[in-house]
């Protein structure tokens, strides 16, 4: 097994156990049967590994595209909106272009290791945006200010 491969492979099975997946989608045209295999001794129960994006139509707790599957905006939108809440995307190490389009869309940059040619970026709804003491429906109409000041 590659450096590359232990480092990518011991990166999934760590989020799995940490974001508690029990299915799991794979995007990827590779033989990922050693992936597979790791997976086994984990508590996942279901592992769906698709060679393109066009096939898939259920929704899991992980969603997982590996590095030789181009994803366009659209699609990425439809894995956050419809079949995902987290989310991870290989890619490798090419430009600035990419980077940059996957943090607009809301993606954190996870792993970067030049050397291995390994590029991650992840999503996770319940962590992107954190809930804010200040940001709820109490305190933006001030009642308590209703008659001490005049807008």
């Amino acid at each position: 097994m590659m450096h590359r491969e232990k480092i990518l492979i011991e990166f999934i099975i760590d989020t799995l156990t940490n974001e508690n997946c029990k299915n799991v989608q794979i995007v990827t045209k590779q033989n990922v049967s050693t992936l597979a295999q790791k997976l086994e001794k984990t508590p996942l129960q279901q592992l769906n590994i698709y060679p393109d994006f066009e096939d898939i139509n259920e929704s899991s707790d992980l969603f997982i595209v590996f590095d030789d599957i181009e994803l366009t905006e659209t699609q990425i939108g439809t894995i956050k909106n419809l079949l995902s809440q987290k989310i991870l995307i290989f890619s490798l190490p090419k430009d600035g272009i990419k980077e940059s389009k996957m943090i607009k869309l809301g993606f954190q940059l996870e792993v970067e290791d030049s050397k291995n040619k390994l590029l991650c970026f992840s999503y996770n709804l319940k962590t992107y945006n954190n809930k804010r003491s200040w940001n709820n429906a109490e305190g933006w109409a001030n009642p308590e200010n209703f008659d001490k000041y005049r807008w």
